[in-house]
Parts: C-alpha cells; sequence; structure tokens
C-alpha cells in the first residue's frame, strides 16, 4: 500500500531510543513533586533537566545532540510553568502541548542528526500528493465530526433539553467519534470480528429512570446510524485502497 523509506532501520532504532530516553526522564524518573515545584532555576527543574540530560547521553551516545535537546527541553517546561501560573490554559491542554513540542524537538533533532529533513519535508506533502494518504486522511476526518453532527441532526428529535443530559449528549459525541475511528482502522486492517468488541461495550450502558425508552431509542438509533455508515465508509476505503 505504501512505500515510504523514510529511514533506515538502525535510524529508526536512534530514533526510538530518544523517545524511550525521554519517556524514561520526564515520566518514570520525574515525580509528581518535582513536576508541582519545577520553577525556571529551581532544584526541581535543574534535576529534571540532569537526569533528562544523562538519560539520553547514554542512549545516544551523543553529547552535542543530549545538551541541545536538554536546553529545548528547559526551555519548553519553563514557559509551560509560566502559562500554568497564569491559569488562563487548562493542564491538560499545556500537557498536550508540552508534550508535543518536546516529541517534535527530538524529530527535528533525529531528522537533522542524520541528515534526512528533506525527505520528511517531502513525508509531510504526501496527504496532497499520495492517493492513498490522501484517501486516509479524508476517511478518518471524515468520520469525526462530520458524521457526528449528521448523526446529531438524525437523532435530534430524540434529544432532551435538560443540562444534566446536555452534558451526557456533548460526551456521547466525543465517545462517538472515538468509535468511528477505531472501527475504521478495524475495517481497513481487516479485523471485521474485533467490531463486536466495541457493540458488546455499548451494549453496557445504564440509562435513567426518567425517559429511559426515548433515551434507549436514541443511544440505540445513533449507535446503529454511526456504527453503519462507518462500516459503509471502511468497505468503500478499502476497495479504493486496494485497487
Amino acid at each position: 500500500m505504501f512505500n515510504l523509506n523514510l529511514f533506515t532501520e538502525i535510524q529508526g532504532n536512534y530514533l526510538i531510543r530518544l523517545l524511550v530516553a525521554h519517556l524514561i526522564a520526564d515520566f518514570i524518573l520525574q515525580t509528581k513533586k518535582m513536576v508541582s515545584t519545577k520553577k525556571w532555576f529551581s532544584k526541581a527543574m535543574l534535576l529534571h533537566i540532569g537526569i533528562l540530560f544523562i538519560i539520553t547521553l547514554l542512549f545516544s551516545q551523543n553529547l552535542i545532540l543530549s545538551i541541545t535537546i536538554s536546553i529545548l527541553h528547559y526551555i519548553t517546561d519553563g514557559f509551560k510553568m509560566e502559562l500554568l501560573k497564569t491559569k488562563k490554559y487548562s493542564e491538560t491542554k499545556l500537557f498536550i502541548l508540552d508534550q508535543a513540542i518536546h516529541l517534535l524537538v527530538i524529530l527535528i533533532c533525529w531528522a537533522y542528526y542524520f541528515n534526512i529533513i528533506p525527505k520528511l519535508g517531502n513525508a509531510l506533502l504526501l496527504p496532497f500528493t499520495n492517493f492513498n494518504i490522501s484517501l486516509l486522511l479524508f476517511s478518518y476526518i471524515l468520520v469525526t465530526t462530520p458524521y457526528g453532527y449528521f448523526i446529531g441532526i438524525t437523532t435530534k428529535r430524540f434529544q432532551n433539553k435538560t443540562n444534566d443530559e446536555t452534558l451526557a449528549d456533548q460526551n456521547g459525541f466525543y465517545i462517538g467519534i472515538f468509535e468511528r475511528l477505531i472501527i475504521l482502522t478495524f475495517m481497513i486492517l481487516g479485523q471485521y470480528s474485533a467490531i463486536g468488541f466495541l457493540i458488546t461495550g455499548k451494549s453496557i450502558i445504564r440509562y435513567s429512570a426518567k425517559n429511559e425508552d426515548i433515551k434507549s431509542e436514541y443511544v440505540l438509533l445513533g449507535t446503529m446510524i454511526s456504527y453503519g455508515i462507518t462500516i459503509i465508509t471502511g468497505i468503500v476505503v478499502k476497495h479504493l485502497l486496494n485497487t
């Protein structure tokens, strides 16, 4: 289906080693106390960066690369702590952004070290130049919010307007997105029996006593529409990928 050949096995192994070093330093060897007391020049911050540098050096065997990753990690963590103080951004969003920057730094440093940045640049253009990847990108985007809004409109007459059930609908919207992403992946991989696992899990839903019949119909209808259109999408995408 794909023939990217972006890097060799040795280069890929080196990237994994850098990622393992990051996970060890940022999660396993960083305590909750260190996270809560980190500041620009605090002992916790300097200890964390020192651990990161040592672990990265052990795994990469490259001094310059380890120093570069550690310094950029320090700057990222410092700005993250400053943004946390403002309380304008949720901790979850800052955590995701923080980790995304760390991983991007590692990826760029690794690509620069092996001089494969041009290859990665070409890879970023694949969604615009490669039919299979463009099709996959389109299908995965399609089964998220576009299908979610379609299902919401279809089941609108079953929806209730209370605050609690509005919140439940919002949660169901996001649950539906992840369900459809998983189902589409199973369809593309040809793992059709695994979809039964999701159906079984969906059947263990508790309904409130109030408007139980209406709520049951609403959930069942939304689920069937969600599963149906996603399975059909998966069949079409898989057929197009194999042609």
